[in-house]
């Protein structure tokens, strides 16, 4: 096991913020860095340490109140933020089975399509949640916001890493209420992590629905 997967074993089982999390992950792996360079090996030094649950239980032990409070806080604004989500899937995947599937005409056109699909992925990589906002109807703009969308990466993976690859998207037209729904799918692959991005547009391409798998 390499310094770096120990550490993370670690830092995995920690109940803290995001952030603290950060600051005991950039501690340990200097702590062992300097262990190494005095001469002991990794498997010595992790021996010594002892097992990570067992590590994570004492840095629980040893929390301050306020990282207590802050997890506590961060933990509630996931799970409201998870909340969001499922209905969001809820509403997507409607969309994909009850609806009748509809031909999509040639305005929007595919291209149209796909360009804000990558819109919308560029915007969510470069934290840009007020033009994100302004994309989106109404129903949907205070649901796209840092701390919804943060505490999803999270749950996918703590380090996306920078974006490398932008997959084919796939395009499937709905009707619902007699109003069309572009309900769009593209895989995308980060450094550390590849997800599926689902993002269904209204006819003026207004975001409508975003669901990250």
């Amino acid at each position: 096991m390499s310094a770096e997967k120990y550490v993370k074993e670690i830092v995995r089982r920690l109940q803290c913020t995001g952030a603290k999390k950060k600051e005991i992950s950039s501690q340990l792996l200097s702590d062992i860095a300097a262990r190494r360079e005095q001469g002991e090996t990794l498997e010595q030094i992790m021996e010594s340490m002892g097992k990570p649950q067992e590590i994570a239980e004492a840095f629980r032990q040893n929390l301050s109140d306020a990282d207590k409070k802050a997890y506590r806080r961060s933990r509630t604004i996931r799970i409201i933020g998870e909340i969001v989500l499922a209905l969001i899937v809820i509403s997507a995947l409607s969309w994909w089975m009850m609806p009748k599937p509809a031909a999509l005409g040639d305005d929007p056109s595919l291209e149209e399509i796909t360009a804000s699909v990558e819109q919308v992925i560029g915007l969510l990589n470069e934290d840009d949640f007020d033009d994100l906002q302004a994309m989106a109807v109404e129903e949907l703009k205070d649901k796209l916001t840092a701390d919804v969308i943060h505490s999803v990466r999270q749950e996918i993976s703590e380090d996306w890493g920078r974006m490398q690859s932008v997959g084919k998207t796939y395009v499937q037209g709905v009707k619902q209420k007699g109003a069309l729904i572009i309900v769009t799918q593209t895989d995308v692959i980060y450094e550390n992590v590849s997800v599926v991005y689902t993002i269904s547009f209204d006819e003026d391409l207004r975001l409508g629905g975003l669901y990250i798998r």
